[in-house]
């Protein structure tokens, strides 16, 4: 049995990746720390929604929240430093310049999306509420919604 264990032991050292490469890429991203953006979408009657947040240490991390504020169905993973860096270079070129129309339609919104830069919400996306954005924030927005989709299982 000692026998048996121990040929177990040469063997799975023998496989080990000299180099260090596989616990390098478990270390690379962290889903910590200072953000690139942050999305919350909430629902207006109750406060509950979902949160994903995109970081700079190539990680992200997505949450759900409910009316008292507590979080839940935590899931995480991590980003390429390509498109963390595309990201950012997007929402640099912003300048979240907004334009309210004069006319605009009267639903009740029930839902509301909060994008968050550097710490600050940039643009509140809410059905009906007669605003845009210019060019290059718009675009920014587009390329956040790209990399959030791509974040869902």
């Amino acid at each position: 049995m000692k026998l048996a264990l121990a040929l177990l032991l040469v063997a799975s050292t023998a496989f080990a990746d000299p180099s260090g490469a596989e616990a390098k890429k478990k270390v690379a991203c962290r889903s910590e720390g200072p953000t690139v953006v942050e999305v919350k979408v909430v629902q207006l009657v109750s406060d509950a929604g979902h949160v994903t947040k995109i970081f700079e240490g190539n990680g992200w991390l997505a949450q759900d929240i409910d009316k008292a504020g507590k979080t839940s169905n935590e899931d995480h993973g991590c980003m390429s430093p390509s498109d963390i860096r595309e990201l950012q270079d997007k929402l640099a070129k912003a300048r979240w310049k907004i334009t309210t129309a004069r006319v605009h339609c009267m639903a009740m919104a029930q839902t509301a999306t909060a994008y968050t830069v550097k710490g600050k919400v940039v643009w509140t996306e809410k059905m009906c509420s007669g605003q845009t954005l210019d060019k290059d924030s718009a675009a920014a927005i587009d390329a956040v919604k790209a990399e959030v989709a791509k974040l869902k299982p």
